[in-house]
């Protein structure tokens, strides 16, 4: 009787355990939402607060309190990644998750503000306008300087109203770093998570800070766990 190859045997073998090994989770699909050029696809607050410059949407230290939101596409459950850094300002860079465009508008679009990369944060949403009140936790890590680039990523889930930010500094001339997680928030009695914009906020006048690389992942192929950590 012919006999084959033990190796072809073993191979053959090998493509069967193969077939039945479950599939990894897919790869995160992430999307730009920013071109790097122009301010398409984003709708400003106030006129002529926000302006593309070197390849960055950058606020406007005249402008006043404000913000910009991205208007093609609304989330519930998303990972949000980008680069950011403060050229001048007396506050903290501050975007915004889960808040509502309406008119008149609500302060800070009635959503939840987080403080990259630090971790400071704020809640709007009517009936609370306050620092949270035990609804974000903050973890330890060092103080990083705002003036220089920095790395994070939002992980919100819309169903749980869970939603956690992780930071790193870049080194001079990386595109990415490892970072850790920053800040985390939740309302179990009040539930924040809805479809909402994506937004960047200049919390008063005098703040120039620099926005790059932003991109989006939703759905989202494995809602806990972080990609850049």
């Amino acid at each position: 009787m012919f006999r084959r190859p033990l190796w072809i045997a073993a191979a053959f073998v090998l493509a069967l355990v193969a077939g039945m090994t479950p599939a990894r989770a897919a790869d995160p699909v992430l999307v730009p939402i920013f071109d790097g050029k122009t301010l398409d696809g984003w709708t400003m607050h106030a006129k002529d607060a926000f302006v593309v410059k070197n390849g960055a949407i950058h606020s406007q230290k005249n402008a006043s309190r404000g913000w910009i939101y991205y208007n093609k596409q609304q989330y519930k459950s998303f990972r949000w990644i980008f680069k950011l850094r403060q050229v001048s300002g007396n506050h903290k860079p501050t975007v915004l998750i889960w808040g509502k465009i309406q008119t008149p508008a609500l302060n800070g679009l009635g959503a939840i503000q987080f403080q990259p990369p630090n971790g400071g944060a704020w809640d709007y949403r009517p009936g609370h306008n306050n620092g949270g009140k035990g609804l974000f936790t903050k973890y330890p890590h060092p103080n990083w300087d705002v003036k220089k680039w920095a790395q994070c990523e939002i992980l919100a889930n819309g169903d749980t109203g869970i939603a956690r930010m992780a930071c790193c500094p870049l080194p001079d001339g990386a595109t990415r770093c490892k970072a850790q997680e920053v800040l985390k928030f939740e309302d179990k009695k009040e539930p924040a998570g809805r479809e909402a914009p994506l937004a960047i906020q200049i919390h008063n006048k005098g703040i120039e800070d620099e926005y790059k690389d932003l991109v989006v992942e939703s759905p989202v192929a494995d809602p806990t766990k972080f990609i850049t950590t």
